[in-house]
């Protein structure tokens, strides 16, 4: 693409690159033109900018005041758009959250569970559905909410025994009104997002007000929940550090990506939210994290004081800055933690390790597509289908083996390989051997292959499909190309030529099975002519016993090649000293 700057100013800003009408990438920087001149240069970029510089028709700009806004705009514009080359954050689970139902004249409280907060009637995440419930507990103590169904809410004549237990305020028969039950609202907010001291010091100024007019019920109560926020605060401060702040850390590990955010409130672990990162492309940290802290954050009730990011970044003021713009609150962002959580920066290094390990596991098997296309092409409909491959190995007819493997969608079992012996009188014929060894594998009748793929063409598919077996699984045959070339092989079945694409998944499937099994009959074949000479006579040759004589054949295959071996190859071999060689060179089976 042939780019005109001269309209691209100095300035701060956001640049959008579109491959026709769809946006595939978004960014920021603190100079525009410098920023997106640098997409078109002639040095070496990383792959993601070599693909966008590749697709890209056209880029758009937009200016802003600051490099601030800039990041702000940029990552509003990444969650609305979500283009193909920005990062993408594996963020299957679930996380419980507190929930206000604001939309109600008396809003409930209860927990829900959503990957993040959708608004800011959103509290969390956190580490358990249980502690989040347990917090709830603490709500309805401390500020009297209901925790009722609408429906239930609506038809109440009476209190239920939430009010009797001082857990409610029973505002279903209008015990309190719509204003002081909102107040509540209110506080029960603050008490999730701001330190319990500061709630603290509101109700002690609330109950001495209170006291000073005489009003010695209501003062009553706020001491009563002073008592409360107190008894939280030493329970707090037995085993933990009393400390607020989140602490975020990025992991790479073998090319894979992980994240993780740990919110600590008041001591106390509130939630650990992962992420996995699904884009090989993308290797600029600072965007990384970047990307991760907004997606994170999506309202001022999840927002700390104080986010510790634990990797080295050129952007801590840049995302403070950022932040407290976006949220209207002061933010600090820094890089050194003390000693004194040191236990939760550790905790936060596994957890986003972990992300990497989670993903890995629970990531469909490695060759499920391709299970996929082969299902499809020869529509196949049981399940657990199965890949078995046979080749036909033998020395001028001596020792013929067939060598069977065996793959599913997680790829090649070697538990379920086989090998068997063909008879001496139909060793050297491929044919007769084929026909004997799929009706020796097709007797088991409890675990037949879904798919059994011969080495071979026409002939060979045909030797396969004659066994009084090969009716109850599909029999398919590959044949080598010209000259044993690459990707010029052909795949038959009783039906033809089968028409499979060389860059398919399939047609891989069937290349990696038919190596495996020519490999696995080669090594059957060796292995059972070493064993036929294991009593050979020239174990009677002092110095060489059995672990010498089977090195010796692996090197040279064949006591006629031993035996002709120059002189200074056999004394190369460690153990074999020249009175050894010059006995081996004299030997005469």
């Amino acid at each position: 693409m042939i780019y005109d700057f001269s309209h691209v100013p100095s300035k701060p800003g956001v640049y959008q690159f579109f491959n026709n009408k769809r946006i595939i990438y978004i960014g920021k920087g603190k100079d525009l033109k410098k920023r997106v001149r640098s997409y078109f240069g002639n040095s070496i970029r990383d792959r993601k900018t070599e693909q966008i510089k590749k697709l890209a028709t056209r880029v758009e700009t937009f200016t802003t005041h600051s490099e601030a806004e800039a990041l702000i705009l940029e990552q509003q514009l990444i969650k609305e758009y979500k283009p193909k080359f920005n990062i993408l954050l594996r963020d299957d689970k679930t996380y419980p959250y507190i929930f206000f139902d604001l939309n109600h004249k008396f809003p409930s409280i209860n927990l829900k569970r959503s990957k993040q907060a959708k608004d800011a009637s959103y509290f969390g995440p956190f580490t358990s559905a249980k502690f989040a419930r347990d917090q709830i507990k603490v709500l309805q103590k401390l500020f009297k909410l209901r925790n009722c169904a609408d429906s239930t809410f609506s038809n109440r004549s009476r209190p239920c025994i939430e009010y009797q237990m001082k857990r409610c305020s029973a505002p279903c028969v209008k015990f309190i009104s719509d204003t002081s039950y909102l107040q509540e609202i209110d506080r029960a907010k603050e008490y999730l997002t701001s330190e319990k001291k500061q709630l603290k010091k509101i109700f002690h100024a609330e109950m001495i007000k209170h006291a000073n007019k005489l009003e010695f019920e209501q003062a009553e109560e706020l001491k009563k929940r002073i008592s409360v926020l107190q008894a939280l605060e030493d329970e707090s401060n037995i085993a933990t550090v009393p400390v607020t702040l989140d602490i975020l850390h990025f992991t790479l590990l073998k090319n894979k990506k992980g994240a993780a955010v740990l919110a600590i409130r008041d001591g106390k672990i509130q939630s650990t939210k992962t992420y996995f990162i699904d884009d090989d492309k993308q290797n600029d940290i600072d965007q990384l994290i970047q990307g991760i802290v907004f997606h994170y954050y999506q309202s001022i009730n999840q927002l700390p004081n104080k986010i510790l990011i634990l990797n080295k970044i050129h952007t801590y003021k840049l995302i403070s800055e950022a932040l407290s713009r976006k949220f209207n609150k002061k933010v600090n962002v820094i890089r050194s933690s003390s000693k004194n959580i040191n236990s939760y920066v550790a905790l936060a290094k596994l957890n986003s390790k972990q992300a990497i390990t989670n993903y890995s596991e629970n990531k469909p098997p490695f060759y499920k597509k391709h299970f996929d296309e082969l299902a499809k092409n020869f529509k196949l409909k049981h399940k657990d289908i199965s890949l078995e491959c046979l080749d036909i190995s033998h020395h001028s007819g001596s020792h013929a083996r067939a060598g069977i493997v065996h793959f599913n969608n997680q790829g090649p079992q070697k538990r379920r390989y086989r090998t068997y012996k063909i008879p001496s009188a139909i060793a050297g014929d491929d044919f007769r051997s084929i026909n004997f060894a799929v009706n020796k594998r097709l007797q088991m009748k409890n675990d037949p292959p879904s798919v059994l793929l011969i080495d071979g063409g026409k002939q060979q598919l045909k030797a396969a499909l004659s066994a009084i077996h090969s009716s109850r699984v599909l029999i398919l045959a590959i044949k080598k190309g010209s000259k044993r070339k690459l990707l010029t092989e052909t795949v038959y079945s009783k039906e033809g030529q089968e028409n499979i694409k060389i860059n398919s998944r399939l047609f891989s499937l069937f290349l990696k099975a038919r190596d495996e099994a020519h490999r696995f009959a080669i090594k059957a074949n060796r292995s059972a002519n070493l064993k036929s000479i294991s009593g050979s006579k020239l174990d009677t040759i002092s110095g060489i016993g059995p672990l010498r004589r089977t090195m010796l054949l692996q090197k040279f295959k064949s006591i006629d090649a031993l035996i002709n071996a120059p002189f200074e190859d056999l004394i190369s071999i460690a153990g074999i000293t020249p009175k050894i060689a010059k006995d081996i060179k004299s030997f005469k089976e």
